[in-house]
């Protein structure tokens, strides 16, 4: 008697936990630079601030999928739960981290991009302040928050013969 009672109670505990499967769970992602560019950082003061960064063609089609996805759609979308969703938007070795609210809005998003194209003013003054310079890699960054608050930023990886310099360029420069 005792073990079917047991059986029983397992069983029970058992289509609990499973009953949960369906909902989403997010975590906070904060997505940061790969390791050991750090080594050699050089700021470019040059840019003024009135000049604002912009993204890469592919990157803002990237992005418009972002802003343009419905959730709704979504086979694990709930309108019963009170939650929030995680959707990772990837193409190639470019992705955007999007997290969703209940309703479908957009809450924030961040967005990491491998060897975009940089922007011809960036890299005009680049060429300017380190002559001799090649470009060798480049990362965006971009931010979004429904706070208003959205940020874009560009490190570009430079090459002279063995050396290696990375320059970090932030909006807010």
């Amino acid at each position: 008697m005792k073990t079917i009672l047991a059986t029983l109670l397992l069983i029970g505990f058992a289509q609990v936990t499973y009953a949960q499967v369906d909902i989403a769970y997010t975590e906070n992602t904060n997505l940061t630079a790969k390791q050991g560019l750090e080594r050699n950082y050089a700021r470019l003061n040059s840019l003024p601030s009135s000049k604002a960064l912009s993204l890469a063609e592919k990157s803002e089609r990237l992005q418009m999928q972002v802003f343009n996805y419905d959730i709704k759609t979504a086979d694990v979308y709930s309108p019963e739960a009170n939650t929030t969703y995680t959707v990772i938007f990837t193409e190639g070795s470019n992705h955007i981290d999007a997290v969703y609210a209940k309703d479908g809005k957009l809450i924030q998003s961040e967005g990491v991009f491998e060897n975009v194209p940089v922007p011809y003013n960036i890299g005009y003054d680049l060429a300017k302040t380190y002559p001799g310079w090649e470009f060798h890699k480049s990362w965006c960054y971009s931010t979004f928050s429904t706070e208003g608050s959205s940020e874009i930023s560009y490190k570009i990886q430079l090459k002279k013969g063995n050396k290696t310099k990375v320059v970090k360029i932030d909006s807010d420069q």
